[in-house]
């Protein structure tokens, strides 16, 4: 009996051909080009399936306020919050997990560092470092596009949806700061970047920092989370786990997030308020040092071994590196980009 299209193309998707791989250096051009397919297919479904579930929630939200729900309220802002999450890290882990579950076999191929005692003391300044540089990046494009093209400035997507209220801070401080560093961490450095790492380390934490970049679709926040999920992509392959990095995501987004809306999360009076104001100052404090600070942290990110990773090795070095450009991963970036 004949198998159809669709069956012969499932087939060909559940089939292993990387059983006899003894080393990533055994992967032929062919190979990464067909894993940067997948990945690339991959982001493409969870960039429609995101697009219907957001519509689908924007309906219920709005279901909700015809309802008599006030646009203004604590319980406005946790819908808008949750339905917002939902319709962001559904698709992503749904179309990730099964990425992951295909290529989950070729961590036995996994090169393991060693890690030194001192190098969270490296990681920590320079996450922070490349972040704020990442916004210093984005600054210099935007006066760029000023002066060349009279473009209008870049929205500050911070800014932009600023809480109303004290609640409504809270609730974006509880969003921001603890649950997008879980969600963000399993999806980009967890099933997407292990995905990813028999092409090697290094593109992998590339790759994948440029999809969480892209991810947050706007140009505001691309440079900043690009720079930033490099350094979360190496702690989680040195470390060979997220937790690091993930601790590391929430200690930024909540000193962000504090600095940013300090003033919607005051106003109370007592011991919140100087807590608030607190991790305000410290966080500054962060910021100012960690501008200087950036050169002085690559250097040390250069030559202490922190950043050293396996390089692509085996025939056709050159190929591989060109395998990753699939003409479907290139696509589902162009997608990706479009969103902004």
């Amino acid at each position: 009996m004949q198998k159809s299209l669709t069956g012969i193309i499932a087939d060909r998707y559940r089939q292993q051909s990387f059983d006899i791989l003894t080393s990533k250096d055994d992967l032929k051009p062919a190979d990464i080009r067909r894993i940067c397919l997948d990945v690339g297919v991959a982001l493409i479904v969870s960039v429609l399936l995101q697009k219907i579930i957001f519509i689908a929630m924007v309906f219920l939200l709005r279901g909700f306020v015809n309802a008599g729900l006030e646009t203004g309220s604590t319980m406005f802002t946790v819908l808008n919050y949750t339905f917002s999450n939902i319709s962001t890290y559904i698709p992503k882990l749904l179309a990730f997990g099964v990425l992951y579950k295909k290529y989950r076999p070729l961590k036995r191929l996994d090169t393991q560092y060693e890690n030194k005692s001192y190098y969270p003391l490296i990681f920590i300044p320079a996450m922070f470092a490349f972040a704020m540089w990442g916004s210093n990046i984005t600054t210099c494009i935007n006066y760029i596009f000023q002066l060349l093209f009279g473009a209008g400035e870049i929205q500050n997507v911070m800014e932009a949806i600023a809480p109303s209220s004290f609640s409504a801070g809270v609730v974006t401080l509880i969003f921001t700061a603890f649950v997008a560093p879980i969600f963000e961490e399993m999806i980009y450095r967890h099933l997407l970047l292990r995905s990813l790492k028999p092409i090697g380390d290094t593109p992998a934490i590339i790759i994948s920092a440029l999809v969480f970049g892209l991810a947050h679709g706007n140009f505001d926040q691309f440079a900043y989370a690009f720079l930033s999920g490099i350094i979360f992509g190496l702690m989680a392959v040195r470390y060979d786990t997220i937790i690091p990095g993930m601790v590391l995501h929430l200690i930024n987004n909540f000193f962000v997030t504090v600095i940013t809306y300090q003033k919607q999360l005051t106003g109370i009076g007592g011991l919140w308020d100087g807590l608030v104001d607190a991790a305000a100052a410290l966080g500054n404090i962060i910021v100012n040092i960690s501008y200087f600070a950036a050169p002085f942290v690559a250097v040390l990110l250069a030559f202490c071994g922190a950043a050293k990773l396996a390089p692509v090795g085996g025939e056709h070095k050159h190929k591989k590196m060109l395998a990753v450009l699939s003409p479907v991963f290139i696509l589902a970036m162009v997608v990706m980009l479009l969103q902004f």
